[in-house]
């Protein structure tokens, strides 16, 4: 278990070094098949050069054997060796099982979505232009590629269908799926280390700078091409081991189709790899130890090859024990099959072995040549987990001598839920057992006999049901669009929160929606009205949580104000229009929003919702956040919006007017 550990450190630092040189000297350079090559090869570096390790010598003087009592100072005693297993075995053990974990999970996601893409292709139809198949479907908004398929969504217009087979035959041509097939397994087996998933994103990126400029050189309308990326730009990216078409869709895209390319001596840069693989190298080489400096008899008692196996009492290896050169820095661990290795001892050097739960054993250097060391167990050196706490388990009524984890684990399934009494309570309770507090545990079956209805406890993402692809948290997002402001609350001036609880069946239909007793009725009876209209969810991949789910969301209606023109309108015979169409509202946004730094620090993202009013000059006043995420964010989208030029004012009945407006901006880290 070390070991691999040992190799997942190594591997995770390869990986992060090759990949902090990219990011700081060439991910803005166009010479893109040769950062291909860079970026593979750094990604197949970091899987095989962790294996390879590299020796470097060390001269030492000759060390002294010590007496015995000096020796005596080196044993560990009891309450070392407990501390050495309790604060570094069981964390490793914990932390591999928690890996192990983490790699079923993506495992089990990708497979999912692989199959999902299967069932499409399945269903069809599917086309062959020229050496793609080409799959129209409306499951997927964003076009992409996988394999040798592109799937394209038929609301598409024929321009932008030619534009986006384009760009995607590229990735067909140059073979990118090997690619993303060869990150995929490298972000699995380092799922916790953050510039596994970077390098996967900068793969991709170059990826699509690959496409954009071949495509470029293809199309006849390079504007069009631009133009038809925009109106992907809130689409989402379906599966890692897919190329879609909007993919790192930022000002850095653009700029890259842009620029011209550079003198050949920028590419130059790729030889700091070198230097970077010399450092690395050395950084996890391994020392072997010699003596130099030593006098004649010194020299004559030298010892080239000391070898060994260090065994139990029954004969069986013993790997983990640690062997000193007393008196020196110098030591070894027994590997798998017990045995250990030192080059260039002197004969009298003290060779002590020491593992938790065994007699240290103490030989010469001169004695240990060829031999097998016997360990015996002593009670002295033996050590045991720590107790569970002081606390007593109640199951259903019962008092039982099991931790609350082992309760847990026995009940499985039919763990239902515990409350914590504290002491007081729990003395009350249950004499002096419970002085130290409870845990009072009530199975599932025994709530059901109770007449309780425990919900399911869900605690990963599967437990969930999912809203159109997304996570439950989305449908907040989708019925904040939906919804229209009442126009009696309008012309009431009503604003406010609203909260609604609702419950999602097992079919997945939406029912019990209700509101809060202070939220207003009118808010009340529009959001029901959304709400009730819900698209069906799809059931938890985890299937024993396929059971009614309830949650609520909570939605701010806010009037921007009112204009020194007159009325404002909520609903027009003609909406107000940006210059330029959607299209160009977008891509005003992108160029004008700044995320802020402090945001992205913190990791913040998420969508900002802003109703303002479009005056009948076309001007944007009163802007306002409807559905808010975080100060920053909020105010940076209000900020942006307050920059617009003026839009093509609404119409009623062939009149400009005013009317509230409502645009949704995204943030999202890249």
């Amino acid at each position: 278990m070390e070991q691999v550990a040992l190799y997942l450190l190594k591997s995770a630092a390869w990986l992060a070094g090759f990949t902090l040189l990219y990011l700081l000297f060439l991910r803005r350079e166009r010479f893109f098949m040769l950062k291909r090559v860079y970026l593979m090869t750094g990604v197949v570096l970091s899987i095989l050069l962790p294996l390879v390790t590299l020796h470097y010598r060390v001269d030492l003087p000759a060390p002294l054997i010590q007496d015995t009592q000096g020796m005596a100072s080196v044993f560990p005693s009891p309450a070392a060796a407990s501390a050495e297993v309790t604060e570094n075995a069981d964390p490793l053990k914990w932390f591999m099982l928690f890996y192990a974990a983490g790699i079923l999970f993506l495992l089990v996601r990708t497979l999912k979505y692989l199959f999902s893409v299967y069932r499409t292709v399945r269903i069809g139809p599917v086309n062959r232009e020229g050496d793609a198949l080409l799959v129209r479907t409306e499951k997927y908004t964003s076009a992409f590629s996988f394999f040798n398929y592109v799937f394209i969504n038929p609301s598409l217009s024929g321009r932008e269908v030619r534009e986006i087979l384009n760009h995607e035959m590229v990735h067909l041509r140059q073979k990118h799926w090997f690619d993303l097939l060869l990150v995929e397994v490298m972000s699995l087996m380092q799922w916790v280390n953050p510039f596994a998933w970077i390098c996967s994103a900068l793969v991709r990126q170059n990826h699509e700078h690959l496409a954009d400029e071949e495509a470029l050189q293809r199309t006849s309308d390079p504007a069009g091409y631009r133009a038809t990326l925009l109106n992907q730009v809130f689409s989402a990216r379906l599966i890692s081991l897919s190329n879609s078409f909007n993919f790192s869709f930022n000002t850095n895209r653009f700029e890259m189709m842009k620029k011209k390319n550079y003198s050949p001596c920028r590419k130059l840069k790729l030889l700091l790899v070198l230097p970077l693989t010399a450092l690395m190298m050395y950084a996890f080489a391994d020392p072997v130890y010699t003596y130099s400096g030593k006098s004649d008899s010194q020299t004559a008692g030298m010892i080239k090859d000391i070898h060994g196996t260090v065994v139990k009492e029954d004969g069986t290896p013993l790997p983990g024990v640690t062997v000193n050169v007393s008196g020196t820095p110098l030591s070894v661990t027994t590997d798998e099959s017990g045995k250990f290795y030192f080059s260039d001892l002197p004969g009298y050097a003290a060779l002590i072995f020491t593992a938790s739960g065994y007699e240290p054993v103490s030989i010469t250097a001169e004695s240990a040549r060829g031999i097998s060391v016997t360990m015996k167990a002593n009670p002295l050196f033996t050590t045991r987990s720590p107790s569970s706490g002081a606390e007593i388990v109640v199951i259903d009524g019962i008092v039982s001598d099991l931790s609350l984890e082992e309760v847990t684990k026995r009940l499985g399934k039919d763990f239902g839920k515990y409350t914590y009494l504290m002491p007081e309570a729990a003395k009350a309770k249950y004499g002096e057992k419970g002085a130290k507090g409870a845990f009072e545990v009530i199975s599932r079956s025994k709530a059901k006999e109770s007449g309780l209805n425990l919900p399911y406890p869900r605690k990963v993402e599967t437990d969930f049901p999912t809203f159109r692809g997304e996570s439950y948290l989305a449908f907040a997002d989708w019925v904040a669009e939906k919804a229209n402001y009442p126009q009696e609350a309008a012309a009431k001036n009503i604003s406010g929160w609203a909260r609604m609880t609702y419950t999602v069946e097992t079919d997945g239909s939406v029912s019990q929606v209700k509101p809060s007793s202070d939220t207003d009725p009118l808010f009340a009876a529009e959001l029901t009205r959304v709400m009730e209209s819900s698209p069906r969810w799809k059931s938890p991949a985890n299937k024993d949580a396929n059971e009614p789910f309830t949650s609520e969301i909570l939605i701010r209606f806010e009037l921007p104000g009112t204009v020194s023109n007159g009325i404002v309108y909520i609903m027009v015979d003609e909406m107000p229009k940006f210059p330029g169409g959607d299209a160009a509202l977008f891509e005003f946004l992108y160029k004008t929003i700044q995320y802020p730094a402090q945001a992205k620090d913190n990791g913040i993202h998420g969508k900002v919702i802003l109703r303002f009013i479009v005056t009948s000059e076309g001007n944007v006043e009163n802007v306002t956040v409807v559905r808010d995420v975080d100060p920053l964010l909020d105010n940076e989208a209000v900020r942006v919006m307050r920059l617009c030029p003026k839009w093509e004012p609404g119409k009623m009945k062939g009149k400009p007017v005013n009317i509230y407006y409502s645009v949704p901006i995204s943030f999202a880290l890249k």
